[in-house]
């Protein structure tokens, strides 16, 4: 069985069937997929040399091997014209957001993205609001004591513009409110408060750290409601 966090991945994926999976790393979320969500075609992606030829003696073990594609290659330069979900997973948002923007125009296929980015998750789904896609599905979960967001994205219908609240907390996991959710943001909220209290002689950066801390107490003490 696989983590939490490969498990929760590829439970996204549904109902597509062909995926590209950024950064495979071992292959083991496009093993899940396989066994789990019986896609047809996986591209597994990686800009090294050492995890690729991983993931491919993992996913050689399986029957599914002649329908997986091995690319070595930089973020969805080379991606299949068939894929319908691309996956990021691991990165920081400011790099899962560079992958994206610099090959902009390799996206026009696909219908789902699937980004769960280490930090700067505001990034992320400010990009997504730039460039047109709707976040359509949100979860956080926690393994090993470290949070893992992780956001779903499909190209929007009309003009999206999110909230500074949804952009930083994540509109659906705003509305869910989960346990995990409010664990980590009131983790977060102690740490700035003790922050504040350290940097008392330093008057700008503590006014902007009581401000972020005001929208986590609204958020997960006062039950604030987006929109």
């Amino acid at each position: 069985m696989f983590s939490k966090r490969i498990q929760t991945l590829s439970s996204f994926i549904k109902p597509y069937k062909k995926i590209a999976d950024v950064g495979c790393d071992h292959g083991y979320l496009i093993i899940d997929a396989f066994l789990r969500h019986k896609i047809e075609f996986a591209q597994a992606i990686d800009n090294k040399q050492g995890p690729l030829e991983n993931a491919r003696q993992n996913i050689a073990k399986y029957d599914f091997y002649d329908k997986v594609q091995f690319s070595l290659s930089d973020g969805i330069e080379d991606l299949d014209i068939g894929v319908e979900v691309v996956i990021i997973a691991g990165l920081g948002g400011n790099a899962i957001v560079d992958i994206l923007t610099k090959d902009i125009d390799k996206l026009r296929n696909v219908k789902r993205l699937i980004l769960q980015p280490n930090r700067n998750q505001y990034d992320v789904r400010k990009w997504a609001q730039e460039y047109n896609w709707a976040i359509v599905n949100e979860e956080i979960i926690e393994e090993n004591e470290v949070f893992y967001e992780i956001i779903a994205l499909e190209r929007a219908k009309e003009t999206i513009i999110y909230t500074e609240e949804e952009l930083t907390f994540g509109p659906l996991l705003i509305q869910k409110r989960g346990e995990v959710f409010v664990k980590k943001w009131q983790q977060e909220y102690q740490y700035l408060s003790s922050l504040i209290n350290r940097l008392d002689h330093n008057l700008e950066k503590t006014h902007l750290l009581k401000k972020e801390s005001l929208m986590i107490k609204e958020i997960i003490h006062e039950g604030k409601e987006c929109r």
